[in-house]
């Protein structure tokens, strides 16, 4: 029986080590999505109850009550009913969306906490690989033994890292691709809207615009989606890398842009809002696109650095 070659027992060791790195990656990860899983929990409540109140004016306007009969009184009944099931609408619309969100947010924490039970052996597998290493390497003498074992134990979890910034940087595309669209779909709709305000489009004008306010949210809505998972990755990188630029504060502020509009000046007012507010969530992903690209050269660096003084000790005569 051959003894084992050393080569492939540090491979084994920086293998051990970065299954061990991303275990303990999502092990942080599972934390920062059971936390989104109750926020997002507490947004739901908090929309039921708003639709709760909103139905329950409604009711009270449709029935014989006070409301109604003072209402009728003011001779504006039909025009509040009208207000309140509009209320009432977009309030059901609001729940809606939460529960959805809530459902996925449920559904990623369940995926990283199975992918983190998948290694939930990789500690103990990483001392078993370290052991043969170190057995191997006292059992051939080598005088470099104790450098060799720090190496590939910085290589595991470097390439871990390595790894991470690339999530990162993925999901940092899928964010700028879904704020690009958004922003796309935000402008068609500005336009119809100044149209319609200050042009008078007419019923046809106003549908086709409404129209686009409904697909410029639902864009919006995808780049929450992608903002979430974006702070996910950023948190497996710890809050010192990515040090000025806070992507999670932005989270929910594009969710139902649109919600309970009376008027075409409220709808050009939001989307005032809502193209600012897209602006400056760009330059924070320009920002950090620069950030994520220089720790990435330096994870490369490292692990260049790594790799040469192993080959230079394990082909050393």
């Amino acid at each position: 029986m051959t003894d084992p070659d050393p080569a492939e027992l540090a491979d084994a060791v920086r293998a051990a080590a970065e299954a061990r790195a991303h275990h303990r990656r999502l092990c942080v990860q599972l934390e920062s999505t059971e936390v989104l899983v109750e926020t997002r929990r507490s947004e739901l409540a908090e929309l039921r109850r708003r639709l709760q109140v909103e139905q329950t004016d409604v009711r009270r306007l449709e029935a014989l009550s006070p409301t109604k009969i003072w209402a009728t009184l003011r001779g504006d009944a039909a025009d509040r009913l009208a207000i309140e099931r509009a209320e009432a609408g977009a309030a059901g619309l609001a729940v809606a969306g939460a529960q959805a969100r809530l459902d996925r947010a449920i559904a990623d924490a369940a995926r990283v906490r199975g992918e983190r039970d998948a290694l939930r052996g990789a500690d103990h597998a990483y001392g078993e690989a370290l052991a043969a290493y170190e057995v191997a390497l006292r059992a051939a003498g080598g005088r470099d033994a104790a450098e060799l074992t720090a190496i590939a134990d910085q290589l595991g979890v470097a390439a871990a890292r390595q790894g991470e910034i690339a999530e990162a940087v993925d999901a940092l595309g899928a964010t700028k691709a879904a704020l690009d669209a958004a922003l796309v779909k935000l402008d068609s709709a500005g336009g119809w809207s100044a149209y319609d305000t200050f042009f008078g489009g007419g019923f046809v004008a106003d549908i086709v615009k409404h129209s686009h306010i409904g697909e410029a949210t639902a864009a919006f809505t995808e780049v929450n989606r992608a903002l979430e998972r974006l702070s996910t990755e950023l948190a497996d990188l710890g809050a010192a890398s990515v040090d000025g630029v806070d992507i999670s504060e932005t989270l929910a502020v594009f969710d139902v842009l649109f919600d309970n509009i009376l008027s075409d000046w409220m709808v050009m007012d939001r989307i005032s809002e809502a193209r600012a507010g897209a602006e400056k969530l760009d330059d924070r992903l320009t920002q950090l696109a620069e950030h994520l690209a220089a720790i990435a050269v330096e994870a490369s660096a490292r692990i260049g650095t790594l790799l040469e003084r192993r080959e230079a000790i394990l082909t050393a005569a």
